[in-house]
């Protein structure tokens, strides 16, 4: 299940102001269908407005299936990992958001 929203980061839930940059972050359930691998790519396409299909493939950043682990097995408030993906840096945390911003580069 995912609840998307689009914005400037200032969420009452943003407790981090080294992401009021963000442009899009959305919450997932990684304990129910949701994949971070493929939420990544969903996120990024939505922030990019590309399809999916016209991103290269997450496995080329980041090995996916040592992601969704990770992501779905560790302490919620704890597990936290920034990849630099298709232009943007993404932010995957434990508790199910994912943060999308421009690259910093």
């Amino acid at each position: 299940m995912r609840d998307e929203k689009r914005g400037d980061g200032n969420d009452s839930d943003d407790t981090d102001s080294n992401e009021s940059e963000a442009v899009a972050f959305d919450h997932y359930d990684w304990d129910g269908e949701d994949s971070p691998s493929i939420a990544v790519a969903e996120a990024v396409a939505a922030v990019t407005n590309r399809s999916v299909t016209a991103l290269p493939p997450v496995q080329e950043v980041v090995d996916a299936d040592a992601l969704d682990m990770l992501v779905r097995s560790g302490d919620p408030l704890a597990v936290r990992v920034t990849i630099d993906y298709a232009g943007t840096d993404v932010t995957i945390t434990g508790d199910g958001r994912i943060r999308v911003r421009p690259d910093s580069e």
